[in-house]
């Protein structure tokens, strides 16, 4: 029987707590005239190699504190990735094994209206 691959269908995805991972620094870099919030990440690959990543904020997330819903989403934010604004959703959710992670899903932000701090997006 054919083991079947895994793929992300557009728009979502899945995080996990990161162990081997650390902010070394943090601040603005300025790209075509905007500020852009980065960070350095590092971490030790298999080999024992320590690698560093640079990674930019797409956005500020917030904690849901006011759930309208089992289906609302636990973490929100609005969010901007190559220029096109989404609404970004983030479900916890555990393993079989007991291991923690967030199932992810973004919208593409069709208005510009200004959300509350606890509208939540979904």
């Amino acid at each position: 029987m054919a083991e079947s691959k895994f793929e992300l269908e557009e728009l979502y995805g899945s995080l996990w707590h990161e162990t081997n991972c650390t902010v070394v620094r943090k601040g603005k870099i300025k790209i075509n005239g905007q500020d852009r919030y980065a960070s350095i990440l590092k971490y030790t690959n298999p080999q024992g190699e320590d690698k560093y990543e640079l990674a930019f904020s797409a956005g500020l997330l917030r904690i849901n504190d006011d759930k309208r819903s089992e289906k609302s989403p636990d973490l929100y934010g609005r969010i901007t990735f190559d220029t096109v604004p989404y609404k970004f959703g983030g479900w916890r959710n555990i393993t079989t094994s007991g291991s923690e992670w967030t199932k992810v899903q973004l919208e593409i932000k069709e208005d510009e209206e200004q959300p509350k701090d606890n509208d939540a997006p979904f």
